[in-house]
């Protein structure tokens, strides 16, 4: 649509061009008047700020929202140098921000009390306690910083910052070697853990009703490794050097708690492992004198044994007997110890139990073997015996008979020599007879020529049947 401005009269047309100006102009006054309200407010809160500050704060709270209803009415105020705008603003910019010091500063300096700590704990060693109280001044400078950064602005504090800076650069520093000796002790302490726990451990069983002296060996080896723990953390000097210097410290408490608890279990289970060793000790000395009445047994079984690989003579049976007999005496002494041997069942691990029950069974098969050899060898011996006998009468049967048959025949060559010396004498007393009758013959004139002779008038000289020693024969 096209306006004719020709039809609207000069002054309207004035109006119509000067009234946007003038709406501008009443908006940006009404922009000023709102904030010259909260000018007020700002201009009490700095007044109130040295002595109340949580008022001085609601005041320029209030300022605030009327800044921000201004701005909202005509934001060009926050711009213009027009009724002091730029001024005012400036001056109660300054007031937000001394209010925010206000604030923030005794948050800091409560802060530095901290850091002062802080310093005096690191100077004298105490790093833990340093950290602490330098993460508390950081809490307080962090929660001022928040408030206003401004405060950096302000010398002394600024410098203090600087030199609380420092400070925690040197704590850094120092918790680095903090650190190293943190871990030194948890070494420690863990060690001393270690100590414990296998001290409780072994404490625990050997105090038990349940314990048994089979048990003991498990019991020491505890300890051992209770001793090999804590042999390693002594070796850790540096953590108890800290103990002692720094007590108080967290570590050195649970170290020294550690320590205390240790050898509080250490000297009881020490006692309790003094009385189970002295008992043992008296049992296992029973076992080992029968161990050495066994091997005597042993050896004496062993000694029957040879000597009853062959009997010679009754001499023999009887060393190998009284041999055996001595080891069936010494074994039946360890067999009749009802406790001895209720005490080897008990404890079947000992290594005294282990050699006793080698000994008791190589002895046993020894005297069993041994008593079937003694048995055979003396059968076989009285066997021998039988037969020796046997063969001695008919050797003395034989013997007999032979002097019988040399006596026969010595009483009959005797007969008979004496039967041929009687011959030969009869022989000889008649040739004489004979030598003499003719001799005599010889001599004789008066002798008849056939002369009749009676056959017995000279004897017999020999046999019928056998012409030797007869007349015929002495006159050759």
């Amino acid at each position: 649509m096209k306006v004719d401005f020709k039809h609207f009269s000069p002054i309207l047309i004035t109006c119509m061009f000067l009234a946007p100006g003038i709406a501008v102009a009443d908006k940006f006054d009404d922009a000023v008047n709102e904030y010259i309200k909260g000018y007020k407010e700002c201009t009490e809160a700095n007044t109130l700020r040295t002595s109340d500050l949580p008022a001085a704060k609601r005041k320029f709270d209030v300022y605030l929202k009327h800044l921000d209803r201004a701005k909202s009415i005509d934001s060009t105020i926050l711009s213009t140098t027009q009724r002091d705008m730029d001024s005012n603003l400036r001056y109660c910019e300054r007031v937000e921000v001394n209010i925010k010091r206000a604030e923030a500063t005794p948050i800091l300096e409560k802060g530095f009390t901290y850091c002062d700590t802080a310093k005096e704990s690191l100077k004298n060693g105490d790093v833990p306690s340093a950290k602490t109280n330098m993460d508390e001044y950081k809490r307080y400078r962090d929660d001022a910083m928040i408030i206003t950064d401004s405060i950096m602005e302000v010398f002394a504090l600024a410098s203090k910052v600087r030199a609380c800076s420092r400070v925690e650069e040197k704590l850094a520093e120092a918790m680095k070697e903090e650190n190293a000796l943190v871990e030194k002790m948890n070494a420690a302490i863990q060690g001393y853990q270690t100590v414990l726990s296998e001290c409780e451990k072994a404490k625990t069983t050997i105090s038990s009703p349940k314990f048994s002296l089979d048990k003991l060996d498990d019991v020491n080896a505890m300890m051992n490794e209770a001793a090999k723990a804590k042999k390693t953390a002594r070796q850790n000097t540096e953590a108890f050097t800290i103990l002692k210097e720094q007590p108080t410290r967290p570590q050195s408490q649970e170290l020294q708690k550690l320590v205390d608890s240790s050898a509080q279990c250490e000297g009881q289970t020490s006692e309790y492992i003094r009385t189970a060793t002295k008992n043992r000790r008296a049992l296992e000395k029973d076992i080992e004198d029968g161990v050495a009445t066994l091997r005597a047994a042993q050896e004496a079984c062993e000694s029957a044994k040879k000597l009853s690989n062959r009997f010679v003579a009754e001499a023999d049976i009887s060393k190998a007997e009284a041999s055996y007999n001595n080891s069936a005496a010494l074994k039946g002494k360890v067999t009749n110890d009802a406790k001895l041997i209720a005490t080897v069942k008990q404890y079947p691990n000992w290594s005294s139990s282990n050699q006793f029950s080698k000994l008791m069974n190589s002895t046993e098969s020894c005297q069993k073997s041994t008593a079937a050899s003694i048995k055979k060898e003396k059968a076989a011996f009285a066997q021998q015996q039988r037969q020796d006998k046997q063969n001695a009468a008919r050797q003395a049967e034989l013997e007999k008979e032979r002097q019988r048959l040399a006596e026969e025949k010595a009483r009959k060559e005797a007969e008979e020599a004496q039967k041929i010396a009687a011959q030969k004498k009869a022989e000889e007393e008649a040739r004489r007879k004979a030598e003499a009758e003719a001799r005599r013959a010889a001599t004789l004139s008066d002798v008849p020529d056939d002369v009749e002779f009676n056959d017995d008038e000279f004897g017999d000289f020999g046999d019928d049947d056998d012409d030797r020693g007869g007349w015929t024969e002495l006159v050759k």
